[in-house]
């Protein structure tokens, strides 16, 4: 009798269970960041053994989390009870095999890697507006819209109002579409004010910082991801050092001496902040980022001009706006001279 109960609660659990297999070849470390999005926002990790491993989990509803590897990239996976998916091939080029979103979601992938980049966002448009009841669309508006150095915000609004209620009621897209509605207006397009506390335990006085381009890039010690992004900024450090451009890096710690010991850097041109409230910093919400790293290009008067912006994308925007400066000055200058 003891055997029989044990066998139907083992066969209750698989109904319940979500199971993710997976073998990947090229992997830069044995452990997987998982980043969920939807019910909510928490992260996981999942330790491989040579490339090998298994995730299982309970989810009361639709799950939609990411694996993140290799720095910068990321696959998204859909879990539902009873289901199992499975992951195989190289970094480069996964497959995920499996029923439903993760199905599709492996179709799209791969129509996408088959198509010319110019092409990509109006293939992209078409998979949002054709699938609307599909939770695929999450990754798409977050991959080609929101993570776009310059969002198209007012196509945006009208993708996600497109999409059936179960998609629009998700948190990421409730979350997302207010603060849509006032990017449209210019309500967030400046930032007036940066809160937090330097490496000397010393308020941070964002008045101070006058006529430069910043970099704000947000980061933690805990999000391997980011912290790699942290290293890939000194290169852009070394290339602007001459122009007047500064970073400033927002910690999402919550621990103190973690924080400390993860912001060592030597120089004049890159400030460490940190508020230690995570997710809940003023800025993180007021913007509406969701994912690490992320970051905030500003002007000379502190406006966004550029989102997710990176490595040589970054430097030549940085340059070019300082050469638009210089330019402008010697007009100005030329002018006046003629004036007279």
């Amino acid at each position: 009798m003891l055997t029989f109960l044990c066998i139907m609660a083992s066969c209750s659990n698989e109904k319940n269970n979500f199971t993710l297999k997976g073998q990947i070849s090229g992997l830069s470390s044995d452990t997987l960041l998982v980043y969920y999005q939807v019910p909510e926002f928490k992260l996981d990790t999942i330790f491989c053994k040579k490339g090998v491993f298994e995730y299982v989990i309970e989810p009361d509803t639709t799950t939609m989390f990411s694996l993140i590897f290799n720095a910068e990239e990321s696959l998204p996976i859909f879990a539902e009870k009873g289901q199992s998916v499975q992951v195989k091939g190289s970094t480069a080029e996964l497959e995920i095999q499996g029923e439903g979103d993760n199905q599709l979601m492996n179709d799209i992938l791969s129509l996408l890697k088959a198509t010319p980049k110019q092409k990509v966002k109006h293939i992209v448009d078409s998979l949002i507006q054709a699938n609307n009841y599909s939770f695929t669309n999450l990754y798409l508006i977050d991959k080609y819209y929101t993570k776009d150095s310059l969002p198209n915000y007012k196509h945006l609004e009208k993708l996600i109002e497109s999409q059936s209620g179960i998609i629009k009621d998700t948190p990421y897209l409730m979350t997302l579409l207010p603060k849509i509605e006032g990017l449209n207006n210019n309500k967030l397009q400046s930032v007036h004010n940066l809160i937090g506390k330097d490496r000397k335990g010393e308020d941070f006085k964002w008045g101070s910082i006058r006529d430069r381009y910043i970099l704000i890039d947000f980061w933690a010690s805990w999000h391997p991801q980011s912290m790699i992004e942290q290293d890939s900024l000194q290169s852009v450090i070394k290339a602007l050092k001459k122009e007047k451009f500064l970073i400033c890096s927002i910690s999402l710690d919550l621990d103190k001496e973690a924080w400390l010991k993860a912001s060592d850097r030597d120089t004049t041109q890159w400030k460490q902040i940190c508020d230690f409230k995570g997710w809940n910093n003023s800025l993180i919400k007021g913007q509406n980022i969701q994912e690490l790293p992320s970051n905030l290009l500003l002007d000379k008067n502190k406006r966004i001009i550029a989102r997710n912006i990176r490595g040589k994308e970054l430097i030549d925007k940085v340059k070019a706006l300082v050469q638009k400066d210089k330019d402008k000055e010697k007009e100005k200058k030329r002018k006046k001279i003629n004036k007279k």
